[in-house]
């Protein structure tokens, strides 16, 4: 496969982001604070992080994940839109008579050693699929349009593309699957963070404690508030996805994108996934087994 330099494959589940190599990838990169979705986002964080010394004995670690497009390497892996893991034993979710769209699945089985985090605990299935009726239900975290369906990642019986009925109710955004990177969030260090210049990568400095991407684990980063610390029962979080416009804008690209919504540009329809305005969907494994969601709009 025609994967960037610095993604690859060592022993887990999903592919992985070597961060020495992408350093190599990006001697001149401008650094920059802003949402996760390339890994030149992530080259961002970490090296801010580093010079602003956010870092702390108490950090949670999490893991966060960088995209590649189409249909992933492995069905399981952790993904947004396209083809569910779905077994042919499950009918496909549908609420008040109408079929539903898959939005994405969490593939959990790389972060087992998150010790003392819900991510890391004992969990209904391996993957974790989710369904709504609409693209208000999406962007609304509206939990009576949505549906969750755990899965083993042992099934060998699944659905392929042509098994997907059509939903009820379509909406257009990117297919995407995630290479992962281990790190972690930083809650103790909102302080120093508030303290760093305006004028420092895009002045989003403040940010840096808790990384602004989808990720398994760690502490949910909210558009809203900051959080302190892990919120009880805390799974795993959907943040919206734009590539960045640099080179290796999705791990299995190395052209970069425009700035348009065209096709080729970076807020086309087809690659993108907008949560309000860059928001995100958090999700909660209650002690009953049921999934919530709090959603914030950006």
């Amino acid at each position: 496969m025609n994967w960037a330099p610095f993604v690859m494959t060592r022993g887990g589940f999903h592919p992985v982001v070597d961060r020495e190599l992408l350093e190599r990838s990006y001697p001149d990169f401008p650094l920059d604070v802003w949402m996760i979705s390339s890994a030149s986002d992530l080259l961002g964080w970490e090296k801010m992080r580093e010079r602003y010394r956010i870092a702390d004995a108490s950090a949670v670690p999490c893991d966060v994940f960088v995209w590649g497009t189409g249909e992933p390497p492995d069905p399981r892996l952790t993904r947004i839109g396209g083809v569910p893991f779905l077994p042919k034993s499950i009918p496909w979710p549908v609420i008040e008579g109408e079929t539903t769209t898959f939005l994405c699945q969490f593939d959990f089985r790389d972060s087992r050693d998150l010790r003392g985090q819900r991510a890391g605990g004992r969990l209904p299935g391996d993957l974790l699929l989710v369904f709504v009726d609409s693209e208000d239900a999406a962007l609304e975290g509206d939990e009576e349009g949505m549906r969750f369906v755990w899965v083993s990642a042992d099934e060998t019986d699944t659905i392929s593309a042509s098994d997907v009925p059509p939903p009820a109710d379509p909406f257009e955004f990117v297919t995407a699957w995630g290479a992962r990177y281990r790190s972690e969030d930083v809650p103790s260090m909102w302080e120093r963070a508030y303290a760093i210049p305006d004028d420092a990568a895009g002045g989003r400095c403040w940010s840096l404690p808790v990384l602004w991407g989808t990720k398994i684990g760690g502490v949910p980063y909210d558009s809203q508030q900051n959080r302190h610390e892990v919120p009880t029962d805390y799974l795993c979080q959907l943040t919206s996805v734009q590539a960045s416009r640099t080179a290796w804008p999705w791990v299995d690209r190395e052209e970069a994108y425009g700035d348009s919504f065209g096709e080729d540009g970076i807020h086309g329809s087809k690659n993108c996934f907008m949560i309000g305005d860059m928001g995100e969907l958090t999700l909660y494994l209650q002690r009953d087994g049921s999934v919530t969601v709090e959603s914030a709009c950006g």
